[in-house]
């Protein structure tokens, strides 16, 4: 189990565009991927998968907190991460609308320790910038400089309420129940 720092801006569709087109030449791009998650509550257990990643994602917390220990089981294949789902449809967990994410990861060192910034667009609902930094624990200074380093990039940390309100919009305008 890792401990995960994450901060999140909301980008407009025009900042997401520049963007994508400033990140590459200004850091290190270390990965490109659209991915599709399938979030089950009442905890937040995610089955993610794409051409290159098939996982079982379990992290505590909010889904809007800095700070989150998150656990990761790789699978073998799409074929498995369609057998975890239905698993954990049969032992009752309730399913989300899935998502598709598009992203783009780029490596910035800043203040001298390397975070990951990930340009997202994440289809009918919204273009991200998370920056994060994985960790054995969590660390206070960290939370500061990925604040600070959003900022640099002229992207403002999002409001908690505003972004919960959003999902909880996604989650009722997507659902088949």
């Amino acid at each position: 189990m890792v401990q995960e720092i994450e901060i999140k801006a909301l980008l407009s569709k025009e900042k997401y565009e520049e963007l994508l087109k400033t990140l590459p030449l200004r850091f290190k791009q270390v990965e490109h991927d659209s991915i599709t998650t399938v979030r089950f509550r009442p905890k937040d257990i995610r089955v993610r998968y794409s051409s290159k990643l098939f996982e079982l994602v379990m992290k505590d917390g909010d889904v809007t907190d800095v700070s989150r220990a998150e656990h990761t089981v790789n699978l073998k294949d799409k074929n498995a991460c369609e057998n975890m789902i239905s698993a954990l449809r049969f032992l009752g967990f309730k399913d989300d609308p899935f998502w598709v994410k598009h992203k783009s990861e780029f490596v910035c060192n800043f203040k001298g320790h390397d975070y990951v910034l990930s340009l997202q667009h994440i289809e009918n609902f919204a273009y991200l910038l998370e920056a994060e930094i994985i960790m054995d624990k969590h660390d206070e200074q960290h939370v500061q400089n990925i604040r600070e380093l959003l900022l640099s990039l002229d992207c403002e940390p999002i409001n908690t309420e505003e972004f919960k309100a959003k999902i909880q919009d996604y989650i009722s305008n997507n659902s088949t129940i």
